[in-house]
């Protein structure tokens, strides 16, 4: 009786110990995000991906603070947007978030007076944060955003 409460303890331990490990973050490398994403979600025009340091450039970005980007965008009849950056540490990332969060305001107030038909997309898109790495996607299913960019992750 005794061998087999010493066994329950050691398996229930066994479990607790499982229960309690923690997981390793996904990471999000930038150019298979955005890959992921433009292939998989629906957009109203096709996207065409730049460098790095264009997306860069275009949310005014300082190349220090990311290790990769990437970015897919349209002819601009619509407000189509794919951008993942791989930050460097966690106020690099702020910065980052800050800059996205910015570049669709910019979008939105744009859009609002050129294209109102993209208003509804860009104001159901978000800018999203996973570990060090920053998203913007804008499309017609924002919804599926982040399944898909977890699928994508490693």
């Amino acid at each position: 009786m005794k061998k087999i409460f010493a066994a329950l303890i050691a398996l229930i331990m066994v479990f607790a110990f499982i229960g309690c490990a923690k997981k390793e973050p996904k990471f999000y490398e930038a150019n298979a995000v955005a890959d992921a994403l433009n292939l998989n979600l629906e957009f109203g025009e096709e996207l065409e991906k730049s460098s790095a340091e264009v997306a860069l450039a275009i949310y005014g970005i300082d190349s220090a603070l990311c290790t990769n980007a990437a970015i897919y965008n349209g002819s601009g009849a619509t407000a189509d947007e794919i951008a993942v950056f791989n930050c460097v540490d966690d106020a690099a990332t702020e910065t980052v978030y800050q800059a996205a969060e910015a570049r669709l305001q910019y979008l939105y107030e744009g859009y609002s007076s050129y294209g109102p038909d993209e208003v509804p997309k860009i104001e159901a898109s978000s800018v999203i944060r996973e570990g060090n790495t920053v998203i913007l996607c804008i499309c017609n299913n924002f919804d599926a955003v982040q399944k898909v960019a977890d699928s994508a992750a490693e």
